[in-house]
């Protein structure tokens, strides 16, 4: 930025002179993409879908989690 930026909310007690400048850390806003996800929908018996939960909650992950993770370790071995 060229011009100084007056900030009309800054506290009264730091001394904005003094101030560290940290770099921005975000990317810029082209690199910042959405999840090219989509949603499948499965249907499972009653069993299946116990013993995925007691599966997911011993690892502490929602069952979406661990299905998904599941499938992606399938599809790359």
């Amino acid at each position: 930025m060229k011009r100084k930026i007056t900030y009309t909310d800054e506290p009264a007690d730091v001394d904005m002179d003094s101030a560290e400048r940290v770099e921005d850390f975000l990317p810029p806003p082209g690199e910042l993409t959405f999840r090219k996800e989509k949603v499948v929908t499965l249907r499972l018996d009653e069993p299946t879908i116990a013993k995925l939960k007691k599966v997911a909650r011993q690892k502490g992950l929602g069952v979406s989690s661990l299905v998904r993770m599941w499938v992606r370790e399938r599809l790359a071995s």
